[in-house]
């Protein structure tokens, strides 16, 4: 075989290499190449399938997603019920953690990034907390979600 017959410069560099060191071709990668356990041939080793892993999270996830257009229509329809308005504050929280969440799986996995991944996956949960109890305190202490949205909404400009 001839060097020119190789287009690639490293595969020409390879083949100059083991042409003058006496060896054919295919040792000369060998030796170059990493070391990989098994053969070609080997099964690629996956984990046990596990509905709890992916299944469950996603149907979870687009239930939480379209159960949020009718609270959203309920608690406009109803005189303000503060447990229909717990609950969808509750839903919205939820189904935000979990885009949130998701995003961080994307971007930032713990494997890839070892120290920021865990960090931002634990500010994300310190956050979520913060808001359930930031939306506890405005149910139960002042006029609620609903009760502030129809009053922003219905709000005239004051007349000075």
């Amino acid at each position: 075989m001839s060097l020119t017959a190789i287009r690639s410069p490293a595969l020409r560099q390879l083949a100059a290499r083991s042409f003058h060191s006496g060896r054919p071709l295919a040792a000369a990668q060998s030796s170059a190449a990493k070391h990989v356990e098994g053969t070609v041939n080997d099964p690629t080793p996956f984990p046990t399938p596990n509905k709890a892993h992916g299944q469950y999270h996603w149907t979870f996830e687009r239930l939480l997603s379209a159960s949020l257009v009718p609270l959203i229509g309920a608690t406009a329809v109803s005189s303000a019920n503060p447990v229909l308005d717990g609950v969808l504050c509750t839903a919205i929280v939820a189904h935000s953690h979990m885009g949130f969440d998701q995003i961080l799986t994307d971007y930032l996995h713990p494997r890839k990034f070892p120290v920021l991944g865990p960090i931002m996956s634990w500010l994300l949960r310190f956050a979520t907390v913060g808001a359930l109890v930031g939306v506890y305190q405005f149910e139960t202490n002042d006029i609620g979600i609903t009760e502030l949205i129809k009053r922003a909404w219905k709000a005239e400009k004051k007349q000075e």
